[in-house]
Protein backbone atom coordinates (compact mmCIF):
# COMPACT_ATOMS: atom_id res chain seq x y z
CA UNK A 1 0.00 0.00 0.00
CA UNK A 2 2.67 2.51 1.00
CA UNK A 3 4.67 1.80 -2.12
CA UNK A 4 1.70 2.54 -4.39
CA UNK A 5 0.99 5.76 -2.58
CA UNK A 6 4.58 6.97 -2.54
CA UNK A 7 4.88 6.84 -6.35
CA UNK A 8 2.27 9.58 -6.59
CA UNK A 9 4.43 11.86 -4.46
CA UNK A 10 7.53 11.85 -6.66
CA UNK A 11 6.44 14.98 -8.50
CA UNK A 12 7.04 17.05 -5.34
CA UNK A 13 10.66 17.34 -4.15
CA UNK A 14 11.10 15.43 -0.90
CA UNK A 15 13.19 18.21 0.69
CA UNK A 16 10.54 20.87 0.10
CA UNK A 17 7.77 18.59 1.38
CA UNK A 18 9.66 17.82 4.59
CA UNK A 19 9.27 21.40 5.83
CA UNK A 20 5.60 21.90 4.97
CA UNK A 21 4.00 20.05 7.87
CA UNK A 22 6.30 21.58 10.53
CA UNK A 23 5.61 24.96 8.94
CA UNK A 24 1.86 24.41 9.29
CA UNK A 25 2.35 23.39 12.93
CA UNK A 26 4.41 26.53 13.57
CA UNK A 27 1.74 28.67 11.89
CA UNK A 28 -0.87 27.05 14.15
CA UNK A 29 1.16 28.05 17.21
CA UNK A 30 1.57 31.64 15.99
CA UNK A 31 -2.12 31.96 15.16
CA UNK A 32 -3.16 30.69 18.58
CA UNK A 33 -0.67 32.95 20.36
CA UNK A 34 -2.45 35.96 18.88
CA UNK A 35 -5.00 35.28 21.63
CA UNK A 36 -2.38 35.49 24.36
CA UNK A 37 -3.33 39.11 25.05
CA UNK A 38 -7.01 38.30 25.50
CA UNK A 39 -8.76 38.00 28.83
CA UNK A 40 -9.60 34.55 30.13
CA UNK A 41 -12.96 32.95 29.49
CA UNK A 42 -15.12 31.81 32.42
CA UNK A 43 -14.02 28.20 31.85
CA UNK A 44 -10.31 29.04 31.62
CA UNK A 45 -10.52 31.20 34.74
CA UNK A 46 -12.63 28.71 36.67
CA UNK A 47 -10.29 25.79 36.03
CA UNK A 48 -7.27 27.93 36.96
CA UNK A 49 -8.93 28.95 40.23
CA UNK A 50 -9.81 25.34 40.98
CA UNK A 51 -6.38 23.99 40.05
CA UNK A 52 -4.61 26.62 42.13
CA UNK A 53 -6.11 25.31 45.38
CA UNK A 54 -6.39 21.59 44.53
CA UNK A 55 -5.60 19.77 47.75
CA UNK A 56 -7.46 17.70 50.30
CA UNK A 57 -10.45 19.88 51.11
CA UNK A 58 -14.19 19.95 51.57
CA UNK A 59 -15.20 19.10 48.00
CA UNK A 60 -14.12 17.03 45.00
CA UNK A 61 -11.15 19.21 44.02
CA UNK A 62 -10.05 20.99 47.15
CA UNK A 63 -12.92 23.25 48.20
CA UNK A 64 -14.55 23.33 44.76
CA UNK A 65 -16.53 20.86 42.65
CA UNK A 66 -16.64 20.42 38.90
CA UNK A 67 -17.80 17.64 36.58
CA UNK A 68 -14.42 17.06 34.97
CA UNK A 69 -11.74 14.33 35.28
CA UNK A 70 -8.47 14.90 37.16
CA UNK A 71 -6.05 14.96 34.22
CA UNK A 72 -7.71 18.14 32.95
CA UNK A 73 -7.28 19.77 36.36
CA UNK A 74 -3.65 18.59 36.40
CA UNK A 75 -2.94 20.32 33.08
CA UNK A 76 -4.48 23.54 34.39
CA UNK A 77 -2.43 23.19 37.55
CA UNK A 78 0.74 22.98 35.50
CA UNK A 79 -0.28 26.13 33.63
CA UNK A 80 -1.07 27.87 36.92
CA UNK A 81 2.37 26.99 38.31
CA UNK A 82 4.06 28.47 35.24
CA UNK A 83 2.22 31.78 35.12
CA UNK A 84 -1.52 31.23 34.87
CA UNK A 85 -3.46 32.39 31.85
CA UNK A 86 -0.46 33.26 29.65
CA UNK A 87 1.13 29.88 30.32
CA UNK A 88 -2.21 28.21 29.61
CA UNK A 89 -2.38 29.88 26.20
CA UNK A 90 1.14 28.66 25.42
CA UNK A 91 0.18 25.12 26.50
CA UNK A 92 -2.89 25.31 24.25
CA UNK A 93 -0.79 26.42 21.27
CA UNK A 94 1.77 23.65 21.78
CA UNK A 95 -0.95 21.03 22.20
CA UNK A 96 -2.57 22.17 18.96
CA UNK A 97 0.76 21.95 17.14
CA UNK A 98 1.38 18.47 18.56
CA UNK A 99 -2.02 17.37 17.27
CA UNK A 100 -1.21 18.70 13.79
CA UNK A 101 2.10 16.81 13.69
CA UNK A 102 0.63 13.56 15.00
CA UNK A 103 -2.32 13.61 12.61
CA UNK A 104 -0.03 14.38 9.68
CA UNK A 105 2.19 11.46 10.72
CA UNK A 106 -0.82 9.13 10.75
CA UNK A 107 -1.99 10.34 7.36
CA UNK A 108 1.49 9.87 5.93
CA UNK A 109 1.65 6.33 7.30
CA UNK A 110 -1.67 5.41 5.71
CA UNK A 111 -2.07 7.61 2.65
CA UNK A 112 1.38 9.03 1.84
CA UNK A 113 3.33 12.30 2.03
CA UNK A 114 0.98 14.44 -0.03
CA UNK A 115 -2.00 13.41 2.09
CA UNK A 116 -0.07 14.33 5.24
CA UNK A 117 0.15 17.93 4.07
CA UNK A 118 -3.59 18.19 3.49
CA UNK A 119 -4.29 16.58 6.85
CA UNK A 120 -2.06 19.18 8.52
CA UNK A 121 -3.78 22.02 6.66
CA UNK A 122 -7.25 20.92 7.78
CA UNK A 123 -6.18 20.23 11.37
CA UNK A 124 -4.35 23.55 11.66
CA UNK A 125 -7.25 25.54 10.24
CA UNK A 126 -9.83 23.94 12.53
CA UNK A 127 -7.65 24.29 15.64
CA UNK A 128 -7.49 28.07 15.32
CA UNK A 129 -10.92 29.03 14.01
CA UNK A 130 -13.33 30.80 16.38
CA UNK A 131 -16.15 29.01 14.54
CA UNK A 132 -15.04 25.87 16.38
CA UNK A 133 -14.59 27.75 19.66
CA UNK A 134 -10.87 27.12 19.28
CA UNK A 135 -9.64 30.50 20.51
CA UNK A 136 -9.80 29.52 24.17
CA UNK A 137 -8.12 26.62 25.95
CA UNK A 138 -10.68 24.06 27.04
CA UNK A 139 -11.00 20.34 27.68
CA UNK A 140 -11.62 19.52 24.03
CA UNK A 141 -8.46 21.28 22.85
CA UNK A 142 -6.31 19.70 25.56
CA UNK A 143 -7.70 16.25 24.71
CA UNK A 144 -7.00 16.55 20.95
CA UNK A 145 -3.29 15.57 21.03
CA UNK A 146 -4.16 12.49 23.08
CA UNK A 147 -6.80 11.60 20.49
CA UNK A 148 -4.26 12.17 17.71
CA UNK A 149 -1.67 10.01 19.48
CA UNK A 150 -4.24 7.27 20.03
CA UNK A 151 -5.20 7.22 16.34
CA UNK A 152 -1.53 7.12 15.37
CA UNK A 153 -0.87 4.15 17.65
CA UNK A 154 -4.05 2.33 16.57
CA UNK A 155 -3.00 2.60 12.92
CA UNK A 156 0.56 1.54 13.64
CA UNK A 157 -0.71 -1.53 15.52
CA UNK A 158 -2.28 -2.80 12.29
CA UNK A 159 0.27 -1.61 9.74
CA UNK A 160 3.47 -2.76 11.42
CA UNK A 161 4.55 -6.34 10.76
CA UNK A 162 6.57 -7.04 13.91
CA UNK A 163 4.25 -8.57 16.57
CA UNK A 164 6.09 -6.94 19.49
CA UNK A 165 5.91 -3.48 17.95
CA UNK A 166 2.28 -4.09 17.09
CA UNK A 167 1.40 -4.89 20.71
CA UNK A 168 3.45 -1.91 21.87
CA UNK A 169 1.50 0.37 19.55
CA UNK A 170 -1.78 -1.06 20.85
CA UNK A 171 -0.56 -0.44 24.40
CA UNK A 172 0.11 3.18 23.41
CA UNK A 173 -3.36 3.45 21.92
CA UNK A 174 -4.84 2.34 25.24
CA UNK A 175 -2.74 4.87 27.17
CA UNK A 176 -3.80 7.70 24.85
CA UNK A 177 -7.44 6.62 24.86
CA UNK A 178 -7.64 6.70 28.66
CA UNK A 179 -5.68 9.98 28.85
CA UNK A 180 -8.22 11.61 26.52
CA UNK A 181 -11.10 10.33 28.67
CA UNK A 182 -9.38 11.65 31.79
CA UNK A 183 -9.21 15.09 30.20
CA UNK A 184 -12.81 15.12 28.95
CA UNK A 185 -15.04 12.19 29.81
CA UNK A 186 -16.86 11.95 26.48
CA UNK A 187 -13.66 11.75 24.40
CA UNK A 188 -14.00 8.07 23.50
CA UNK A 189 -12.86 8.63 19.90
CA UNK A 190 -9.76 6.44 20.13
CA UNK A 191 -11.80 3.53 21.48
CA UNK A 192 -14.35 3.88 18.66
CA UNK A 193 -11.66 4.22 15.99
CA UNK A 194 -9.52 1.32 17.21
CA UNK A 195 -12.49 -1.00 17.59
CA UNK A 196 -13.74 -0.35 14.05
CA UNK A 197 -10.31 -0.15 12.39
CA UNK A 198 -9.06 -3.37 13.97
CA UNK A 199 -12.34 -5.19 13.34
CA UNK A 200 -12.30 -4.27 9.65
CA UNK A 201 -8.63 -5.25 9.46
CA UNK A 202 -9.54 -8.67 10.89
CA UNK A 203 -12.55 -9.13 8.61
CA UNK A 204 -10.45 -8.21 5.56
CA UNK A 205 -7.78 -10.70 6.72
CA UNK A 206 -5.12 -8.05 7.19
CA UNK A 207 -4.66 -9.34 10.73
CA UNK A 208 -5.56 -12.68 12.32
CA UNK A 209 -8.13 -13.20 15.06
CA UNK A 210 -5.33 -13.97 17.50
CA UNK A 211 -3.63 -10.69 16.71
CA UNK A 212 -6.94 -8.84 17.06
CA UNK A 213 -7.33 -10.27 20.56
CA UNK A 214 -3.71 -9.40 21.42
CA UNK A 215 -4.22 -5.81 20.27
CA UNK A 216 -7.40 -5.45 22.33
CA UNK A 217 -5.69 -6.91 25.39
CA UNK A 218 -2.66 -4.65 25.05
CA UNK A 219 -4.86 -1.58 24.64
CA UNK A 220 -6.88 -2.54 27.72
CA UNK A 221 -3.67 -2.96 29.71
CA UNK A 222 -2.46 0.50 28.67
CA UNK A 223 -5.80 2.07 29.57
CA UNK A 224 -5.94 0.40 33.00
CA UNK A 225 -2.36 1.42 33.80
CA UNK A 226 -3.01 5.03 32.83
CA UNK A 227 -6.18 5.16 34.88
CA UNK A 228 -4.37 3.77 37.92
CA UNK A 229 -1.54 6.31 37.69
CA UNK A 230 -3.83 9.32 37.28
CA UNK A 231 -6.14 8.18 40.06
CA UNK A 232 -3.24 7.66 42.45
CA UNK A 233 -2.17 11.23 41.68
CA UNK A 234 -5.72 12.46 42.30
CA UNK A 235 -6.01 10.53 45.56
CA UNK A 236 -2.76 12.11 46.76
CA UNK A 237 -4.56 15.46 46.38
CA UNK A 238 -7.70 14.38 48.23
CA UNK A 239 -9.82 13.42 45.21
CA UNK A 240 -11.42 9.97 45.29
CA UNK A 241 -11.94 7.76 42.20
CA UNK A 242 -15.58 7.23 43.23
CA UNK A 243 -16.09 10.98 43.44
CA UNK A 244 -14.59 11.42 39.98
CA UNK A 245 -16.83 8.71 38.54
CA UNK A 246 -19.95 10.24 40.08
CA UNK A 247 -18.98 13.68 38.80
CA UNK A 248 -18.19 12.62 35.25
CA UNK A 249 -20.98 10.16 34.45
CA UNK A 250 -23.96 9.90 36.87
CA UNK A 251 -23.88 13.68 37.29
CA UNK A 252 -24.07 14.19 33.52
CA UNK A 253 -27.25 12.09 33.42
CA UNK A 254 -28.84 14.23 36.14
CA UNK A 255 -27.56 17.40 34.49
CA UNK A 256 -29.12 16.39 31.17
CA UNK A 257 -32.54 16.40 32.83
CA UNK A 258 -31.82 19.83 34.32
CA UNK A 259 -30.75 21.16 30.93
CA UNK A 260 -33.89 19.71 29.34
CA UNK A 261 -36.00 21.61 31.87
CA UNK A 262 -34.37 24.93 30.97
CA UNK A 263 -36.10 27.51 28.86
CA UNK A 264 -36.26 26.06 25.37
CA UNK A 265 -35.21 29.38 23.83
CA UNK A 266 -31.79 29.27 25.57
CA UNK A 267 -30.95 25.84 24.19
CA UNK A 268 -32.40 26.88 20.83
CA UNK A 269 -30.15 29.93 20.62
CA UNK A 270 -27.03 27.92 21.33
CA UNK A 271 -28.02 25.15 18.93
CA UNK A 272 -28.68 27.74 16.24
CA UNK A 273 -25.25 29.30 16.80
CA UNK A 274 -23.65 25.86 16.71
CA UNK A 275 -25.35 24.98 13.44
CA UNK A 276 -24.40 28.29 11.82
CA UNK A 277 -20.77 27.97 12.91
CA UNK A 278 -20.59 24.41 11.58
CA UNK A 279 -22.10 25.51 8.26
CA UNK A 280 -19.89 28.58 7.79
CA UNK A 281 -16.74 26.65 8.70
CA UNK A 282 -16.97 24.73 5.42
CA UNK A 283 -16.72 21.39 7.26
CA UNK A 284 -19.98 20.01 5.77
CA UNK A 285 -18.27 20.03 2.36
CA UNK A 286 -15.43 17.98 3.78
CA UNK A 287 -17.80 15.51 5.44
CA UNK A 288 -19.62 14.99 2.15
CA UNK A 289 -16.31 14.45 0.34
CA UNK A 290 -15.18 11.91 2.95
CA UNK A 291 -18.42 9.93 2.68
CA UNK A 292 -18.67 10.04 -1.11
CA UNK A 293 -15.01 9.77 -2.12
CA UNK A 294 -13.09 8.50 0.88
CA UNK A 295 -15.06 5.29 1.39
CA UNK A 296 -15.41 4.45 -2.27
CA UNK A 297 -11.77 4.86 -3.23
CA UNK A 298 -9.91 4.31 0.01
CA UNK A 299 -6.96 1.94 -0.01
CA UNK A 300 -7.23 1.55 3.76
CA UNK A 301 -10.84 0.56 4.49
CA UNK A 302 -10.20 -0.04 8.18
CA UNK A 303 -8.94 3.51 8.66
CA UNK A 304 -11.67 5.22 6.67
CA UNK A 305 -14.44 3.24 8.35
CA UNK A 306 -12.85 4.11 11.68
CA UNK A 307 -12.91 7.77 10.69
CA UNK A 308 -16.60 7.59 9.76
CA UNK A 309 -17.41 5.84 13.05
CA UNK A 310 -15.62 8.59 14.97
CA UNK A 311 -17.50 11.30 13.07
CA UNK A 312 -20.78 9.61 13.97
CA UNK A 313 -19.67 9.42 17.61
CA UNK A 314 -18.70 13.11 17.56
CA UNK A 315 -22.13 14.09 16.26
CA UNK A 316 -23.77 12.11 19.04
CA UNK A 317 -21.37 13.53 21.62
CA UNK A 318 -21.94 17.16 20.58
CA UNK A 319 -25.73 16.94 20.37
CA UNK A 320 -26.47 14.71 23.36
CA UNK A 321 -24.93 17.09 25.91
CA UNK A 322 -27.64 19.67 25.40
CA UNK A 323 -25.43 22.71 26.04
CA UNK A 324 -24.28 23.13 22.42
CA UNK A 325 -21.10 25.15 23.07
CA UNK A 326 -18.99 25.82 19.97
CA UNK A 327 -15.84 24.24 21.41
CA UNK A 328 -17.59 20.86 21.47
CA UNK A 329 -16.90 20.75 17.71
CA UNK A 330 -13.16 20.47 18.33
CA UNK A 331 -13.61 16.78 19.13
CA UNK A 332 -14.21 16.08 15.43
CA UNK A 333 -10.93 17.63 14.22
CA UNK A 334 -8.76 14.45 14.23
CA UNK A 335 -11.30 12.42 12.23
CA UNK A 336 -11.90 15.27 9.78
CA UNK A 337 -8.17 15.78 9.24
CA UNK A 338 -7.56 12.08 8.53
CA UNK A 339 -10.60 12.01 6.29
CA UNK A 340 -9.09 14.89 4.32
CA UNK A 341 -5.99 12.75 3.74
CA UNK A 342 -8.15 10.00 2.24
CA UNK A 343 -9.99 12.48 -0.01
CA UNK A 344 -6.69 13.94 -1.24
CA UNK A 345 -5.88 10.58 -2.81
CA UNK A 346 -9.33 10.01 -4.26
CA UNK A 347 -9.79 13.49 -5.72
CA UNK A 348 -7.00 16.04 -5.14
CA UNK A 349 -8.83 18.83 -6.99
CA UNK A 350 -11.94 18.55 -4.86
CA UNK A 351 -9.85 18.43 -1.68
CA UNK A 352 -7.97 21.59 -2.72
CA UNK A 353 -11.24 23.43 -3.09
CA UNK A 354 -12.63 22.16 0.20
CA UNK A 355 -9.39 22.95 2.05
CA UNK A 356 -9.36 26.45 0.56
CA UNK A 357 -12.87 27.01 1.92
CA UNK A 358 -11.84 25.77 5.38
CA UNK A 359 -8.70 27.92 5.51
CA UNK A 360 -10.47 31.03 4.19
CA UNK A 361 -13.29 30.55 6.68
CA UNK A 362 -10.79 30.17 9.53
CA UNK A 363 -8.82 33.26 8.51
CA UNK A 364 -11.95 35.41 8.21
CA UNK A 365 -13.33 34.19 11.51
CA UNK A 366 -9.99 34.69 13.29
CA UNK A 367 -9.58 38.20 11.86
CA UNK A 368 -13.11 39.09 12.93
CA UNK A 369 -12.39 37.81 16.45
CA UNK A 370 -9.25 39.94 16.66
CA UNK A 371 -11.11 43.08 15.57
CA UNK A 372 -14.11 42.28 17.77
CA UNK A 373 -12.70 40.24 20.68
CA UNK A 374 -14.83 37.86 22.69
CA UNK A 375 -16.90 39.57 25.35
CA UNK A 376 -15.33 39.23 28.81
CA UNK A 377 -17.54 41.25 31.16
CA UNK A 378 -16.36 39.04 34.02
CA UNK A 379 -12.88 40.52 33.69
CA UNK A 380 -14.21 44.08 33.98
CA UNK A 381 -16.36 43.21 37.01
CA UNK A 382 -13.66 41.17 38.73
CA UNK A 383 -10.97 43.83 38.38
CA UNK A 384 -13.37 46.54 39.56
CA UNK A 385 -14.15 44.60 42.75
CA UNK A 386 -10.47 43.77 43.26
CA UNK A 387 -9.73 47.50 43.36
CA UNK A 388 -12.15 47.95 46.27
CA UNK A 389 -11.62 44.66 48.15
CA UNK A 390 -9.53 44.10 51.25
CA UNK A 391 -7.30 41.18 52.16
CA UNK A 392 -9.35 38.20 53.30
CA UNK A 393 -12.51 39.17 51.41
CA UNK A 394 -14.47 36.34 49.81
CA UNK A 395 -17.03 36.22 47.01
CA UNK A 396 -19.86 34.19 45.52
CA UNK A 397 -20.60 34.71 41.84
CA UNK A 398 -24.20 33.61 41.27
CA UNK A 399 -24.03 31.72 39.04
CA UNK A 400 -21.03 31.02 36.88
CA UNK A 401 -18.73 33.82 35.70
CA UNK A 402 -15.70 32.23 37.37
CA UNK A 403 -13.57 34.87 35.63
CA UNK A 404 -15.03 37.39 38.10
CA UNK A 405 -13.70 35.31 40.98
CA UNK A 406 -10.26 34.88 39.43
CA UNK A 407 -9.82 38.53 38.51
CA UNK A 408 -10.94 39.62 41.96
CA UNK A 409 -8.25 37.45 43.56
CA UNK A 410 -10.74 36.06 46.09
CA UNK A 411 -11.94 32.60 47.08
CA UNK A 412 -15.53 31.39 47.28
CA UNK A 413 -17.18 29.69 50.30
CA UNK A 414 -19.65 28.09 47.85
CA UNK A 415 -18.17 25.05 46.05
CA UNK A 416 -19.95 25.44 42.70
CA UNK A 417 -18.18 27.89 40.39
CA UNK A 418 -20.33 26.93 37.40
CA UNK A 419 -24.07 27.31 36.96
CA UNK A 420 -24.92 23.74 35.93
CA UNK A 421 -23.48 22.05 39.05
CA UNK A 422 -25.30 24.52 41.29
CA UNK A 423 -28.61 23.89 39.51
CA UNK A 424 -28.12 20.13 39.56
CA UNK A 425 -26.60 19.50 42.98
CA UNK A 426 -28.15 22.38 44.92
CA UNK A 427 -31.51 22.83 43.16
CA UNK A 428 -33.34 24.11 46.26
CA UNK A 429 -30.36 26.29 47.25
CA UNK A 430 -30.15 24.60 50.65
CA UNK A 431 -26.36 24.72 50.64
CA UNK A 432 -26.28 28.29 49.29
CA UNK A 433 -28.72 29.54 51.93
CA UNK A 434 -26.66 27.84 54.63
CA UNK A 435 -23.52 29.62 53.45
CA UNK A 436 -25.27 33.01 53.22
CA UNK A 437 -26.79 32.69 56.68
CA UNK A 438 -23.68 31.28 58.38
CA UNK A 439 -20.37 32.64 59.62
CA UNK A 440 -18.63 31.94 56.31
CA UNK A 441 -20.97 34.27 54.37
CA UNK A 442 -19.00 35.96 51.59
CA UNK A 443 -18.01 39.62 51.71
CA UNK A 444 -19.22 40.15 48.14
CA UNK A 445 -21.97 38.62 46.02
CA UNK A 446 -22.32 39.15 42.28
CA UNK A 447 -25.67 38.30 40.70
CA UNK A 448 -25.63 37.56 36.99
CA UNK A 449 -28.68 39.20 35.42
CA UNK A 450 -32.41 39.23 36.08
CA UNK A 451 -32.86 35.52 35.36
CA UNK A 452 -30.43 34.62 38.14
CA UNK A 453 -32.10 37.09 40.49
CA UNK A 454 -35.45 35.39 39.83
CA UNK A 455 -33.95 31.98 40.52
CA UNK A 456 -32.42 33.25 43.77
CA UNK A 457 -35.82 34.61 44.79
CA UNK A 458 -37.56 31.33 44.00
CA UNK A 459 -35.01 29.44 46.08
CA UNK A 460 -35.28 31.78 49.07
CA UNK A 461 -31.70 33.02 48.76
CA UNK A 462 -32.50 36.54 47.56
CA UNK A 463 -34.32 37.31 50.81
CA UNK A 464 -31.13 36.47 52.71
CA UNK A 465 -29.06 38.56 50.34
CA UNK A 466 -31.28 41.60 50.77
CA UNK A 467 -31.32 41.25 54.55
CA UNK A 468 -27.56 40.85 54.98
CA UNK A 469 -26.21 42.80 51.99
CA UNK A 470 -26.69 46.10 50.24
CA UNK A 471 -26.30 46.92 46.54
CA UNK A 472 -22.85 48.41 45.97
CA UNK A 473 -22.99 48.87 42.20
CA UNK A 474 -24.06 47.34 38.89
CA UNK A 475 -21.47 46.67 36.17
CA UNK A 476 -21.89 44.88 32.85
CA UNK A 477 -25.37 43.69 33.81
CA UNK A 478 -24.08 42.14 37.04
CA UNK A 479 -25.39 43.46 40.37
CA UNK A 480 -22.72 43.71 43.07
CA UNK A 481 -23.68 43.26 46.72
CA UNK A 482 -21.52 44.05 49.79
CA UNK A 483 -22.02 42.59 53.27
CA UNK A 484 -23.71 45.07 55.61
CA UNK A 485 -21.39 46.54 58.21
CA UNK A 486 -18.36 46.13 55.94
CA UNK A 487 -16.88 49.38 54.64
CA UNK A 488 -15.00 49.33 51.35
CA UNK A 489 -14.03 52.00 48.81
CA UNK A 490 -16.42 52.54 45.89
CA UNK A 491 -16.24 50.02 43.07
CA UNK A 492 -14.81 51.71 39.98
CA UNK A 493 -14.99 49.96 36.61
CA UNK A 494 -12.46 50.54 33.87
CA UNK A 495 -12.71 49.24 30.33
CA UNK A 496 -15.74 48.26 28.30
CA UNK A 497 -17.98 45.29 28.86
CA UNK A 498 -18.41 44.59 25.11
CA UNK A 499 -21.57 42.64 25.86
CA UNK A 500 -24.22 42.01 28.47
CA UNK A 501 -25.38 38.72 29.93
CA UNK A 502 -25.33 35.87 27.42
CA UNK A 503 -27.71 32.90 27.49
Amino acid sequence: MSADVSTRDLAVPVRSRSFVVPGIAAATVLARLLEIRSDGSPDESGFLVLANQWHAGTSLYGNYWVDRPPLLITLFRVADLFGGLMALRVVGALFAAAAVLLLASTSRRVFGRRAAVWTAVVAGALLVTPLYGATGVNGELLAVPFLALGLRCAVEAVFVEDPLRSRGAALGAGVAAMAALLVKQNMADVIVFAAVCWFVAWRSERISWRRFVELAGSAALGAIGTYAVVMLWAMAHGTSPLGVYQATYPFRVRAAHVIADQTASTAGIRLSHLGQAFLFSGVPLLVIAIVVLGVRRSRAPGVIWGVLAVLAWCALSVLSGGSYWLHYLIESVPALALGAGAVSLASPRILRGVAAVLVLSSVVAAATALVHPTATPGTVVGKAIAGAADKGDTMISAFGDADILRNSGMSSPYPYLWSLPSRTLDPDMTLLRGVLAGPSAPTWIVVRGSGTATRLSDGGAMQLIKSRYHVEDSICGRVIYLLRGVVRPPVVASGRCHALVLP
